[in-house]
């Protein structure tokens, strides 16, 4: 059995690539904004992840320090591009089903945010020049904002991918 949801042989394979394209860019761009808006008011800009990102590899790879927030956002937006794909070829796989979305949504936000630490130390190490760290930090099992905010983006991805609005009807 074939499946066409993404088929580029079938005569809506633009139309629903383009819905795909849509809901992935929505779930980008809104969850990466509200991922750093739920973390301002509580450990201020500084310490956001965008800051605290490009603040740590600019300093270990001696970059120019201007290039601190183009970098801190750069990463934050290519993670959840990344982020928000996985969560779509999964719920396409899925068959878009509303339950799969939420169990999806539920255990790629748990998985994320148990990943946090050792994803944050690597990501700097490795943008930074020095290569993968020889040690990573351990998995991240608080039950706080982490997990809340990863949670609230894979949400949002989940709405993104449920709404990504209809096809218009020809004629």
């Amino acid at each position: 059995m074939q499946s066409t949801v993404l088929s580029v042989s079938s005569p809506g394979a633009s139309v629903e690539m383009k819905r795909f394209v849509r809901a992935t860019l929505v779930a980008t761009i809104l969850g990466a904004l509200v991922f750093v808006g739920v973390q301002i008011p509580v450990y201020g800009y500084g310490s956001a992840i965008v800051s605290h990102l490009g603040n740590r590899i600019v300093a270990d790879g001696n970059y120019p320090s201007a290039l601190a927030q183009p970098i801190g956002w750069g990463v934050h937006l290519g993670v959840s591009l990344s982020y928000a794909l996985l969560f779509g070829v999964l719920f396409v796989a899925f068959k878009k089903k509303v339950l799969a979305g939420l169990v999806l949504a539920i255990l790629l936000g748990v998985v994320t945010s148990l990943i946090t630490a050792p994803a944050i130390t690597a990501t700097i190490s490795l943008l930074s020049g020095n290569g993968f760290p020889n040690e990573l930090p351990q998995l991240n099992t608080d039950t706080g904002l982490t997990l809340w905010n990863h949670l609230g983006f894979f949400g949002i991805a989940c709405l993104a991918f449920l709404f990504r609005g209809k096809p218009k009807s020809r004629g």
